[in-house]
């Protein structure tokens, strides 16, 4: 038998008929997943603890993405990072050099026997009425039925999915949707090779879900990048670093790796455009 793990995190956020100042925050939601073999966790979390400290970083402090671009603003605006934020014990470390260090860690990627990144994106200015609990279940439906198919070569495979907790209402919710998926759901083929029930666990205690929080980051980075001319660095880690691990059938990415929420062919053809420029 063989283990994956399976790890999980999202980018921007889903509201149901967003306003102006939403879609200007928020122009996409993104849901990635890395799917790893359990084997090589250990081995990525030794090279990942190492990478910290040659940045001189706290080994025991998480580097969220979103940290790197509320220092940049600090900076930007000559504002004092001040104790009750929480990446407050970043205050004396240049962003840029913190950038390096996130795209010296997506590199260890290519450092692994096994790895496919699925990644499903909704686009908020499309006005969908969906409830976010239901976006949610979209979303999970998509990384579950791909990860089925993934590991069903073999029948003794078996994935196992982490996420990042959010809040007790919205983790009960993901929490029943995916039971409910994997007990009723209606794809084609049952859940063989999935675990029936979905784990949380913090961010700050798992290398594989602070991987995941840098690949939503990229992600979200490089749509973003689409329609404005900021991003740049991003949109490069998603190019060399992450795009070559998307899960594909041949040339095909699209429907495989990346997977629009809900289906549409024009938005499908709109991504399809955007990795065509890499």
């Amino acid at each position: 038998m063989s283990i994956y793990f399976a790890f999980s995190d999202e980018n921007g956020e889903y509201k149901p008929e967003p306003g102006k100042n939403f879609l200007r925050s928020h122009p996409f939601y993104v849901r990635t997943t890395a799917l790893i073999d359990g084997d090589e966790y250990k081995k990525l979390s030794n090279k990942f603890l190492y990478k910290k400290r040659k940045f001189d970083l706290p080994e025991d402090k998480e580097i969220k993405w979103s940290y790197l671009w509320s220092l940049r603003k600090h900076k930007l605006n000559s504002e004092e990072i001040t104790e009750d934020k929480p990446y407050y014990f970043l205050k004396d470390v240049d962003y840029h050099e913190l950038i390096n260090y996130v795209e010296q860690q997506l590199q260890l990627l290519s450092q692994l026997d096994f790895i496919k990144i699925i990644i499903s994106v909704t686009k908020n200015s499309r006005n969908l009425t969906f409830t976010e609990t239901r976006m949610h279940e979209m979303h999970l439906e998509v990384l579950m039925q791909r990860i089925e198919m993934e590991l069903q070569d073999d029948y003794s495979n078996l994935g196992i999915i982490f996420m990042d907790p959010q809040s007790d209402r919205k983790d009960a919710s993901i929490r029943d949707a995916y039971f409910n998926l994997a007990r009723y759901g209606n794809f084609i083929e049952k859940y063989k090779h999935i675990k029936d029930s979905l784990n949380f666990e913090n961010s700050h205690h798992s290398i594989g879900i602070q991987m995941a929080d840098y690949i939503s980051g990229c992600t979200g980075a490089f749509l973003k990048s689409q329609t404005r001319d900021t991003y740049v660095r991003g949109k490069e880690m998603f190019a060399n670093d992450i795009f070559p691990y998307l899960r594909r059938k041949g040339e095909q990415i699209c429907g495989i790796g990346i997977c629009e929420v809900p289906t549409e062919t024009d938005f499908r053809d709109e991504i399809e455009h955007y990795l065509s420029e890499i």
